[in-house]
């Protein structure tokens, strides 16, 4: 049995090696946050905004389900919502993801992104993209990132929404499905396999899986420490980069926790028995 590594803040840090082929990440959990427990969580991305006084650290946050779905700015440190726009009734809200001066917002199924000024929500648009289904959002400074529940990662043009380019997501030839939640960390793409604890970090030029961050026992512990709420604990859903202070965090749908957790390595290569056995994990195709 492969056990994956899950350690308190107090853990020896692991020295920061070149991988040199499919690596194997756990992780330690840094710092704990509110979330509100109500918010179906499809996107999240960490930002500071700042005055002519003070900074604030927020998280840009996408929440789904019919007629309950958001956009939202939440304080980092309190998970107090202090602003959001509802969609129409009609709209699922999914991933989310900031280019400028805008948030980009995809749907499920509906074919709509809608663009919001990150300044005043009620300012919004909202134009027909080419997927059939959105799911995941992120950027590498050039483009949108986009997922669709498939292997397949698209490159939008964040103008027209056009499609520049994708990739298929394969890790030793087999093909990765059911790619949800995205973010760009240090030149990969980091996507959350649906219905699973595993995150895929992708190379972006090929869609070869360079390592597995495994987040084994997470929603678990969040599980058996809450009480009775209204909208049950969920899948793990909600990754955010804080590319200046190189922080990560991770939450899910309807967590009432939001944590800062440090990737540990446990493994540079698998062995070939090993890589399986995580392939399996992670909801591979094989």
């Amino acid at each position: 049995m492969l056990v994956v590594w899950v350690s308190t803040s107090n853990s020896q840090p692991q020295p920061a090696l070149e991988l040199g082929g499919t690596s194997l990440l756990g992780y330690s959990i840094v710092q704990t946050y509110p979330h509100d427990p109500n918010a179906f969580t499809q996107g999240l991305e960490y930002d500071t905004i700042c005055n002519s006084t003070s900074c604030q650290d927020i998280f840009w946050e996408s929440t789904g389900l019919y007629g309950k779905s958001t956009v939202r700015e939440v304080d980092a440190l309190t998970g107090s919502v202090l602003r959001q726009q509802a969609l129409p009734a009609s709209d699922f809200g999914e991933g989310l993801v900031k280019f400028g001066s805008r948030l980009f917002q995809l749907t499920w199924l509906s074919g709509k992104t809608y663009f919001y000024d990150i300044h005043n929500f009620s300012n919004f648009t909202m134009q027909i993209d080419p997927l059939s289904d959105g799911w995941g959002a992120t950027t590498d400074g050039r483009h949108l990132i986009v997922s669709d529940g498939t292997a397949t990662l698209t490159f939008l043009d964040p103008d027209t929404l056009s499609k520049m380019k994708s990739i298929v997501v394969s890790d030793n030839g087999s093909t990765v499905p059911m790619l949800n939640e995205l973010e760009y960390i240090n030149e990969e793409i980091w996507a959350n396999v649906w219905m699973t604890e595993c995150i895929a970090k992708i190379d972006p030029r090929t869609g070869d899986v360079r390592g597995w961050v495994v987040f084994t026992g997470l929603r678990d512990r969040l599980v058996a420490s809450s009480p009775p709420q209204q909208l049950p604990i969920d899948v793990l859903n909600g990754i955010a980069w804080d590319s200046v202070g190189e922080r990560l965090f991770i939450t899910g749908k309807c967590w009432r926790e939001l944590y800062e957790v440090k990737p540990e390595v446990i493994k540079l290569q698998m062995s070939a028995a090993e890589h399986l056995e995580v392939q399996k994990m992670c909801r591979v195709a094989l």
